[in-house]
């Protein structure tokens, strides 16, 4: 079996050389303490920070939490990112806190934990995989690649209609050919279920804290794609457009 010191350093080797290349099997194994381990090993030796965090629910309702890259977050207009490793794209609505959330409060009372929101956003995961087979890939393996983020685009804009989904369409187009259109219907219920259970079980890695930028799962699902050119997302009033190259 292979250490949590080896695996950390496939899945760096991976993300240096832009390649889908690990064998998910070799995570097989691993917990969810592990994951997380691994995931901030793989930062470390990357010398990147977290410039926003997604949220998720594993199978047992506990709230996980995995790091965009800075280096790889962007706005929408003029960003770009190679595609190389990118499976597909989700249209999310994010927010932003104004409060820090401590797990203890997150845990007595649910209402301080929107509370703490201060604006909500819509942008664009941009999604990627460093296994060779992600569907090999084990709840815990997902998680310590990072739950395959690969990178963001952000429109900065207030989103005017804050968590509030009913009633809206995604559109999701590449260089002008549409790859996505329907109602929006986010992958674990509400914008808020994954960050409401992520907020009551923290990890010291990632903490609730004012200013933190969060984007909690997507509208569309994994929409995938298998060229480049201009992406971009319409939800409601709001746009958001990016460069694959």
């Amino acid at each position: 079996m292979a250490t949590e010191t080896e695996l950390i350093t496939l899945l760096v080797a991976a993300q240096r050389a832009s390649q889908s290349t690990v064998d998910a099997t070799l995570f097989a194994d691993i917990d969810r303490a592990a994951a997380y381990r691994i995931q901030a090993g793989v930062l470390a030796a990357l010398g990147d920070k977290p410039a926003l965090i997604k949220t998720a629910i594993q199978p047992d309702g506990v709230g996980i939490a995995a790091p965009i890259f800075a280096s790889r977050l962007g706005q929408s207009g003029d960003f770009s990112l190679s595609r190389a490793t990118v499976t597909g794209l989700e249209v999310e609505v994010g927010l932003v806190l104004g409060a820090d959330i401590s797990v203890e409060t997150a845990r007595a009372d649910e209402a301080a934990i929107i509370e703490a929101i201060d604006h909500y956003f819509v942008g664009i995961e941009v999604c990627g995989t460093r296994y060779a087979d992600r569907k090999l890939a084990g709840v815990q393996a997902g998680l310590a690649d990072n739950m395959s983020s690969y990178g963001y685009v952000i429109n900065p804009m207030e989103r005017d209609t804050g968590a509030d989904i009913d009633q809206f369409d995604v559109q999701l187009s590449l260089d002008g050919v549409q790859i996505h259109s329907g109602p929006a219907k986010h992958s674990f219920g509400t914008v808020l279920n994954s960050f409401i259970q992520y907020a009551k079980n923290q990890v010291p890695a990632y903490p609730l804290k004012a200013g933190t930028i969060i984007t909690t799962g997507s509208l569309c699902g994994l929409v995938p794609v298998s060229g480049t050119g201009r992406a971009k997302a319409v939800l409601g009033s709001h746009t958001v457009e990016f460069t694959l190259t």
